[in-house]
This record gives structure tokens, sequence and C-alpha cells, in this order.
């Protein structure tokens, strides 16, 4: 894909996503987000939201801060061109980083961890404009000994929570909720195992040797995990709306069919599942997956989802309560 509007030296926007998170983060090249972000971007997460390049830079100086031999392993950029000179990165980052420095896990531990992110870009005339991002939060915070539940009653306290409209809004972007029905059917059966609770698409919608990275640093192998990790969920949110609110779906030459979906499930905590017992508090989960397929069968999976953020809309709603 040739880029519009970009400096000669990105080959694609893959290449110029790759660059410039390596020259940012392990070149410490700081000063480079002034270059390469709007100054009015905005950047949205599952426990936050904040506009402005600054907000960038001082987010950025404090995960060095706290990890300062952070290093980002770029696995994969899934990229679409979504109007004439208007580019969309889904970038699967691994990280490696060890816990030095203090900031929001408290003292540092020297745990050397790894944790997943996913970041979707949108960019135009070679900067990014808008940055929707999920980080393992809960993965991160078990390695450092940490109890997602306690951080999220944390975060829970120190500022208030958008209502669940909000969050969805945070989290649609330009193209607002899409047609999954037009998209197809790999979309659908999100759509069915989100939002109905249709645990059956499971075994005909994934092959036999799946391997998924899922929230909590971990890896399902087969049927067996996976359905056991959809059991927690499902169990604590049986029922909701499924939205999905960007979607990318790619097949390139000598690569496996990929697609990148950012969405969003409105939902109820009804149900004793991973999450504590049922409080009946509102819940939106902001999340973005990727898949590789064989045809419509999933083969290789990344759910990322805050479970940290999702564990403060629970303790937020318990708190007012009482």
């Amino acid at each position: 894909m040739s880029l519009t509007g970009f400096d000669a030296q990105f080959v694609d926007l893959r290449d110029y996503i790759l660059k410039i998170t390596e020259w940012i983060w392990e070149g410490r090249g700081i000063d480079l987000i002034r270059d390469y972000y709007a100054e009015d971007c905005p950047v949205k997460t599952p426990g936050g939201a904040f506009s402005g390049v600054e907000g960038v830079i001082r987010g950025t100086l404090e995960t060095l801060q706290e990890f300062p031999d952070r290093i980002l392993l770029g696995e994969d950029v899934i990229d679409s061109e979504d109007a004439p000179g208007t580019y969309y990165s889904s970038h699967r980052i691994f990280s490696h980083m060890t816990h030095k420095g203090e900031g929001a896990f408290g003292a540092p531990t020297g745990v050397r961890a790894g944790v997943m992110t996913i970041a979707d870009c949108l960019c135009r005339e070679n900067r990014i404009v808008d940055e929707w991002l999920v980080r393992d939060q809960a993965g991160l915070a078990r390695q450092l000994g940490h109890s997602p539940a306690v951080l999220g009653e944390a975060l829970a306290t120190k500022a208030a929570l958008p209502d669940a409209e909000a969050l969805v809004e945070r989290w649609r972007g330009p193209e607002g909720d899409l047609d999954i029905d037009a998209l197809g059917p790999v979309a659908v059966r999100y759509r069915d195992l989100w939002q109905h609770a249709r645990l059956e698409r499971l075994r005909d919608g994934y092959d036999r040797a799946i391997d998924a990275k899922v929230p909590g640093a971990r890896t399902l192998r087969g049927h067996d995990d996976l359905e056991r990790f959809w059991f927690g969920y499902k169990g604590a949110f049986p029922m909701g709306q499924f939205r999905i609110h960007h979607w990318i779906d790619r097949e390139d030459v000598g690569e496996p069919r990929r697609v990148a979906f950012r969405w969003s499930l409105s939902t109820t905590h009804q149900g004793g599942g991973v999450f504590g017992p049922a409080s009946g508090a509102p819940v939106v989960l902001l999340a973005i997956t990727h898949a590789e397929l064989c045809g419509d069968t999933v083969v290789r999976e990344w759910h990322q989802l805050d479970e940290i953020a999702i564990h403060a809309q629970i303790a937020q709603h318990r708190q007012q309560k009482a």
C-alpha cells in the first residue's frame, strides 16, 4: 500500500507504524512524538481518554520511568486505506519490560514481565490523528503480584468513570456502528458469541488446534481451553449489545486471511463468572481483536480487553449503591 501525503522514506503503512514506534520507544526519540502525532490527537483506552500530543509524551515518559527497558516487538500491522490519503492501522505489539521504577503499579518489584497491546491508529499526512489502545493491564498486574480486582477498585475511587453510552461513544470513531450482517459470516459469528451467548459457535468456527491469547497473559490451546474462557465471560455477562466500530479483512499473497476489529459490548454484570458475585452493574467491554483464519475458521486469535477497567466499572457501581 503506497502512502499519499507521507514521507518518501516509508514504504507503506506497516513500515511507517513499525519504524516510528521503534524510533520513539527503543530509540528514545520522545520528541519525535510531536512530528508523528497531530497536535490535538485524541488517545482513548478502556480506562481513560485524553487529547493532545503533550499527553502522549507525558504518558510515554511515565511508562519509561516505571519500565525503562521496555521493548516493543511489532507482531503484526493489519491496515487499510479508509479514504484517499486516510489510513488505518491495527498494530499488535508484545512488550518485554522490567518493573524498575515507581508508577501506576506501585513500588518497583524488579520483575521482568511480558504484555500484549493492540493500538488502532487513524493516520493522515504523515501523522497519527486518532488512536484507540488496549493493553493487557490485568496480565501485567498479575505478573507484578497485584490483584486486578483491587486495582480496579482503586481506579474507581480515583476518578469517576463515564456512563455506559459515553464509554461506547469513546470507542466509536468516525465510522460509528457498522452493519454486522454486511461484514459477513465471521463478524456474525462474533456477534452470536458475545451478544447471544451461542457457545456452540466455538466448535464450528474455531480450529481444533486454536491458539488464542486472552487477557491475564493467558494462552488457550484447543476447544476445551477456549470454552473455559468463554464460560467465564458469559457467566458474568450472559447477554448484551455487541457493536463493531471498525473492521479490516485482509487476504495478502503468502499470508493467512487476517481480520482486525474494534468492538464494544454493552452489558450487565448478571452472574458470578470471572468478575466476582453478580452486582447488576452496567458494564461496557471495550476491546480490539485480531484473528488469523483459514477460510472462515479461526486458527489464531488475540482478544485485547482491559480487565482492570471492567473491575473498575463494577466497583464504581458497588460504591454508588453503598
